[in-house]
């Protein structure tokens, strides 16, 4: 594991968001296994994220060891360090309603893009990575995360 305050360290922890998302959006569909287009738009939200998960661990395994250990702003591995600890202490409580659905949602999901959106100025990342990750968040999967939301108004 890569020391706190690293690059390495960011990835890590937006590994195990992405992880936390996926998780999130499977007991959600498990929830809501009779309303067939809300299974249906979690099943698609769900793929994107295993897409998320691997773009991450390509981006990880791309990098030298050195900038692994690269210092990144403390502020982002805070906000990633609360947003794990948010979702996982509400454990079945989110899913109580709407409001605390579509909450856990929003934190989850404008986190992954801050994040992903800074490894633009991170040279050592190749772009291709990253504009695979921000091309499918960006649009697509904006778009199934406003109709899921949709679905808890």
């Amino acid at each position: 594991m890569a020391n706190h305050g690293t690059l390495g360290a960011l990835l890590g922890l937006l590994a195990q968001l992405e992880q936390a998302a996926y998780d999130f959006y499977r007991q959600l569909r498990d929830n809501h296994r009779a309303d067939r287009e809300l299974s249906d738009i979690l099943a698609d939200i769900m793929a994107d994220e295993v897409h998320h998960a691997r773009a991450v661990q390509e981006i990880t395994d791309s990098l030298p060891a050195y900038r692994l250990e690269s210092p990144v702003p403390g502020n982002i591995i805070r906000q990633l360090e609360e947003t794990l600890a948010y979702v996982r202490s509400k454990g079945d409580k989110t899913f109580e309603s709407g409001d605390d659905i579509c909450t856990a949602i929003e934190r989850m999901e404008a986190l992954e893009f801050d994040v992903v959106l800074s490894f633009v100025s991170v040279s050592e990342i190749q772009f291709e990575f990253t504009r695979n990750y921000l091309r499918n968040q960006s649009v697509e999967h904006t778009n199934k995360i406003y109709r899921l939301q949709r679905c808890f108004d």
